[in-house]
């Protein structure tokens, strides 16, 4: 059932629904053959069928396997080269080095290398930069360090794209190095023996929606696989289980925030099963400590393991990650998950601390210029380490690309970008820095890094504010899409139950959100210890009133409505779905994310 567009909610936002790749009235036609053959609710076969999928496609997308998604590594230029090499170094059982990123895909990558090569018996020496003191990507030192250490060949893992310089000197010192990245690449590459990326711009293989882990997960596959034709084993005459390894793979997808099509579909949905098996120690010991006592989902990924590996990199202890989804020892790794799950909490104080500073500079920033595009925030000493979650808070407080700077006492600054649908922040960056605007920068199209001086902010901020008002016309507005529209009595648990055999969720497949049209709000209260939270009853008429909560809107335009108007009258309601875990049973909940006059 359409809706009537909302064009202004009582957050200001506007309601439109989902568009789909089909009529409307074919779109409605495949959704009642999907809820005759699925055994599914029609609004989420409506889901489906507005995806563009029939019944050729369906049972692939709700069942994605490996075996008919994984694509041939070879697809990707210089993949064969780099198999090859690596596959001499495993028949050598030669010591391999791995420079990684600091952040869970950099973890994850690093991790695959050591725990699938070190199956064959091959030495593995990582080296994750301290962010503070080497800042991103490689550094000749450290690379030199790798090399003294006797690795025969180098692997840059989730970095290396645009490391021009150390790269090259490397080169001069006789080392071979191997760079797998997925960050948007410029017109020249690095001097390297291979450079593996789907984001090159010669590469044509069509894997540009892969996160690192995915990409090396790719090339350790062929590795396998050569290996197997050859006859390479351990010494046992084994090759490694790559299956195995899935829940990494799954877990730096999930965290990188990369489109869920494709292969990416089925390395979650595989890989959240090897997670539920619990066979990582490293992952086991971070999900006993957070609680989880559940099967894992994209929320465990994203916002129980995620922030809590990342949390040792932004806070100077950067090689925690991989220390833990490679060690085997139980208690070594509940010993780590401690550490890391302390450095979690400090981490969230620190960010605390920048997210106040930053909103309040926003607010005085959009005060004077209600209609910027774009919010480039900067100050002195911010931590460096929780600028990038900081930014991406605020992109979703405000609904535009924000970019969070840090400068030292001499001017030198390091930013974080987060950006919206429609405005490659990565390919900005890169054009800043070729216009000489920043001294270096890189990333994709939803997240980047930069580095500049004091003197070049004036000019970053006005390119960026230029490039961004080609894009968006007038002031950026949020604008929720909803799949469809439901009743009360329509929010069971077989609704819930179907959500989870449609997903996962996440970029590129949004979570559907639903309209509960004409229905009243009853007994809402304000909860939490800040009173930041709102519970309500909501009552059509169809059902039981329907328990819903919406977190955090204390303050916010929708928030300051309500405690105004606490009985607003007929609404209609936004927002999505979810099990109720607090009261048990087959109880489910609605998440409130928008209200709007019915």
């Amino acid at each position: 059932m359409a809706l009537a567009s909302v064009n202004s909610s009582y957050s200001g936002a506007r309601w439109q629904q989902v568009p789909t790749q089909l009529s409307d009235a074919e779109t409605a036609r495949m959704a009642a053959l999907f809820e005759e053959r699925l055994n599914l609710p029609y609004s989420l076969c409506w889901h489906l069928a507005s995806l563009g999928l029939n019944d050729e496609t369906i049972a692939d997308f709700l069942d994605p396997k490996l075996r008919t998604s994984l694509p041939d590594p070879y697809v990707m230029k210089d993949a064969e080269h780099a198999i090859n090499l690596i596959k001499d170094i495993v028949k050598n059982k030669q010591p391999i080095g791995l420079f990684g990123d600091y952040d869970v895909d950099g973890a994850c990558s690093a991790a695959l290398f050591r725990l699938v090569l070190g199956a064959f018996g091959v030495p593995v020496w990582c080296h994750i930069p301290d962010r503070f003191k080497e800042g991103y990507g490689p550094n000749l030192e450290a690379l030199k360090a790798l090399k003294a250490q006797g690795a025969e060949l180098i692997l840059t893992v989730d970095c290396g794209i645009t490391a021009h310089a150390p790269l090259a000197a490397a080169a001069e010192e006789g080392m071979s190095v191997i760079v797998i990245d997925h960050h948007k690449a410029g017109v020249v590459l690095p001097r390297a023996e291979a450079v593996i990326n789907p984001n090159r711009i010669d590469d044509d293989s069509g894997l540009g929606h892969l996160c690192a882990t995915a990409v090396c997960f790719l090339v350790l596959a062929g590795v396998v696989r050569v290996c197997r034709a050859q006859g390479i084993t351990d010494q046992t005459g084994q090759l490694p289980d790559m299956m195995a390894v899935l829940d990494l793979v799954a877990l730096a997808t999930a965290c990188d925030v990369v489109p869920l099509k494709g292969v990416n579909r089925a390395f979650v949905k595989q890989g959240l099963k090897v997670l539920g098996r619990r066979g990582n120690e490293g992952l086991r010991a971070l999900m006993d400590i957070a609680r989880l006592d559940q099967f894992p989902s994209m929320h465990t990924l994203g916002f129980v393991l995620g922030p809590r590996l990342n949390a040792g990199g932004r806070l100077g202890c950067s090689d925690l990650g991989v220390q833990i989804l490679t060690n085997s020892d139980p208690d070594i790794a509940d010993t780590l998950a401690m550490q890391i799950d302390r450095l979690n909490t400090d981490r969230r104080a620190e960010e605390a601390a920048v997210r106040i500073a930053a909103e309040q500079m926003a607010e005085e920033k959009l005060a004077a210029q209600p209609d910027l595009p774009v919010l480039v925030l900067a100050r002195e000493n911010w931590h460096e380490g929780v600028i990038g979650i900081v930014a991406g808070r605020l992109k979703d407080a405000y609904h535009r690309p924000v970019i969070i700077i840090s400068f030292d006492a001499q001017g030198r600054g390091k930013g974080s970008a987060r950006s919206v649908a429609g405005f490659s922040i990565g390919d900005q960056i890169l054009a800043a820095c070729e216009l000489g605007h920043l001294k270096s920068g890189g990333g994709h199209d939803m997240a980047a890094g930069l580095s500049l001086d004091e003197a070049q902010l004036a000019d970053f901020e006005m390119f960026l504010i230029d490039r961004a008002r080609t894009v968006f016309s007038g002031v950026p507005n949020r604008v929720f899409r909803y799949c469809h529209s439901l009743s009360v009595a329509g929010c069971n648990s077989a609704l819930v139950d179907g959500l989870d055999a449609v997903g996962p969720f996440g970029a590129g497949h949004a979570e559907p959100r639903f309209v509960i049209t004409h229905c009243r709000l009853k007994n809402l209260r304000w909860m939490g210890k800040e009173k930041a939270h709102l519970s309500v009853l909501l009552d059509d008429g169809t059902a039981s009133p329907l328990q819903a909560v919406s977190f955090g809107i204390a303050g916010t335009k929708l928030g300051q409505f309500l405690a105004k108007t606490p009985e607003p009258g007929p609404v209609r309601v936004l927002g999505r779905l979810q099990r109720d875990n607090w009261r048990g049973g087959g109880a489910v909940q609605f998440l409130i994310e928008d209200i709007a006059a019915s």
